[in-house]
């Protein structure tokens, strides 16, 4: 439309179009006025809702005795293996007594398990000494002979002494000796008897 051309036209349409946009505003204002918009700020700011969150998905700390602990258990030191029982070893059987006397332990036979006790071929006599002579010794050693089947003299012990070179001068004499075997059921056996040699003035 010409601007002249719009311009020039009479006050009818202009109040016709003033009249329809004020009853639209009316009629605007009317339906609204009980409907409020709210324009308030809202804010959007995510940090604050993702601090918020993980506090949430974080247990409080109250709450830390209720969990399950789990406990190491300790076991005991194992126990040493016990050692394999020596096996018990059977005792050699005594075997019969050689000519030479050389026998197990127990083959000496004591007096009262021989029938015929040994004697003297060669008995040697003690010799007293000149200390014993001067200091007025007078007494009994007493030896413990071991006599072998054939009569020898293996092994000879002090049973009971006087001192003064009397006990060397018996050890002495029986050692030189010889003896006749003993006998138990007509068969030498090594015999263990015991000798004693005196020593006394000739008066």
């Amino acid at each position: 439309m010409n601007p002249r051309t719009f311009l020039s036209l009479s006050l009818t349409p202009w109040s016709l179009s003033f009249g329809i946009h004020l009853f639209f505003f009316t009629a605007l204002l009317f339906l609204g006025r009980n409907h409020f918009l709210d324009l308030s700020v809202i804010d959007l700011d995510l940090s604050s809702s993702s601090k918020i969150s993980m506090v949430q998905s974080q247990p409080p700390e109250d709450e830390e005795w209720q969990k399950p602990q789990t406990l190491k258990r300790i076991l005991p030191p194992p126990l040493p293996k016990p050692l394999p029982k020596p096996e018990p070893q059977a005792a050699p059987a005594p075997g019969p007594a050689g000519p030479s006397g050389d026998a197990e332990t127990g083959v000496y036979k004591s007096i009262a398990q021989v029938s015929q006790l040994p004697h003297f071929i060669n008995q040697v006599k003690a010799q007293y000494p000149e200390a014993a002579k001067h200091a007025n010794i007078e007494g009994v050693v007493i030896l413990q002979v071991d006599i072998d089947a054939t009569g020898a003299v293996k092994k000879v012990d002090l049973i009971q002494g006087l001192g003064y070179g009397c006990d060397e001068s018996a050890l002495a004499a029986v050692q030189q000796s010889t003896f006749t075997p003993a006998l138990a059921g007509g068969e030498p056996v090594p015999v263990r008897l015991r000798i004693p040699y005196r020593f006394k003035f000739d008066y």
